[in-house]
C-alpha cells in the first residue's frame, strides 16, 4: 500500500499538530512520580537532613549506616557488611527504586548490598573502572583520584582481573586536605572547603600526569569531588568520571517512572 507523504494529503494532522516541549540533551524530566533514590550515608554524626533532598530532580532518601564511620569503612571492619545490607533494605522499604551511596569507598559493599535488595545498586564510581579502561587506547592509563590514596588497592579495583589492565590504573589522592582531616574525626568535623579540595585535586592531577603523561581519563572516587569536576575537566581536557556519573548511568537506564 502506498503511504501518502504530501503535506496536503494530511490536513487533519497539520491542523492538529501540537508543539512539544524540548528538553536539553541529558536533562531528566523532573516528576513528582519519580521514585526516590536511596543513599547509604556514613555514620558521621551529622544531623538528619544533611544529605541533599534531590538529585537531578529526583527525590532522595537516606539512611546512615550504624557504625560506618569513615575510618571504619576504610579499615574494612567486618561488621559493616550486614549493617550496609540492612540499611539498604530499609531504604527499599521506604520506597527507594535505586540505591547509591554518600561515600565512594562504599564500593567494597557493592555485592552484599546488591544481593540484599531487588533494585539497581551503584555504590560508587570505582565500579566504572573496567568499562572506562576499555574506552581508552591500550597504550594509555586510567588515573584514579581518591580522598585517601592509601586505601585504594587491588581490593577496591579487584574487578580488573587482568593484571595488564590493573597495571594501567594509577592512583593518587588528597589525604593531606582539610576534607580528609575532618572526615577522619569522630564525630566528623566540616573542615574542608571547595577551594581547598580543588587545590589538592589539581596538585594530585599534576603529579599523576607528570609521572604518567599517557593518562587518557580519570575516575574521581569521592562523593565530594563532583563539585570541582567541571573545572578540572576543562583544565585537563580529559574525561573525568565521578560519583554523579555512576548515579546517572544507573538512573538513566531505568524505565519505571517519568525520568
Amino acid at each position: 500500500m502506498r503511504v501518502p507523504t504530501s503535506r496536503s494529503n494530511l490536513p487533519h494532522l497539520a491542523s492538529s499538530a501540537v508543539a512539544l516541549p524540548l528538553l536539553p540533551i541529558g536533562t531528566a524530566r523532573a516528576s513528582e512520580k519519580a521514585g526516590p533514590l536511596g543513599v547509604l550515608d556514613l555514620w558521621n554524626g551529622h544531623p538528619p537532613g544533611t544529605t541533599p533532598q534531590t538529585f537531578d530532580g529526583r527525590p532522595v532518601i537516606s539512611e546512615a549506616v550504624p557504625g560506618a564511620w569513615w575510618q571504619a569503612v576504610l579499615d574494612d571492619e567486618p561488621g559493616l557488611y550486614s549493617a550496609y545490607a540492612e540499611a539498604a533494605r530499609r531504604l527499599v522499604d521506604r520506597g527507594a527504586v535505586a540505591i547509591s551511596s554518600g561515600c565512594g569507598f562504599t564500593v567494597r559493599y557493592q555485592e552484599v548490598v546488591a544481593a540484599a535488595v531487588k533494585v539497581p545498586v551503584s555504590t560508587g564510581s570505582l565500579l566504572l573502572a573496567p568499562t572506562v579502561i576499555r574506552h581508552l587506547p591500550p597504550q594509555t592509563k586510567l588515573g584514579v583520584l581518591t580522598a585517601h590514596e592509601k586505601y585504594v588497592g587491588s581490593d577496591l579495583l579487584g574487578v580488573l582481573h587482568d593484571p595488564a589492565e590493573r597495571a594501567r590504573v594509577v592512583v593518587d589522592g588528597i589525604s593531606g586536605s582539610l576534607l580528609v582531616k575532618g572526615e577522619l574525626m569522630c564525630p566528623t568535623v566540616e573542615l574542608g572547603t571547595d577551594e581547598d579540595t580543588e587545590r589538592h585535586l589539581t596538585a594530585a592531577i599534576h603529579r599523576l600526569r607528570a609521572a604518567h603523561p599517557d593518562i587518557g581519563a580519570f575516575i574521581f572516587e569521592c562523593s565530594e569531588f563532583p563539585r570541582p569536576a567541571p573545572k578540572l575537566r576543562r583544565m585537563t581536557g580529559l574525561p573525568i568520571y565521578d560519583h554523579h556519573t555512576s548515579r546517572r548511568l544507573m538512573l538513566g537506564a531505568m524505565m519505571n517512572d517519568d525520568v
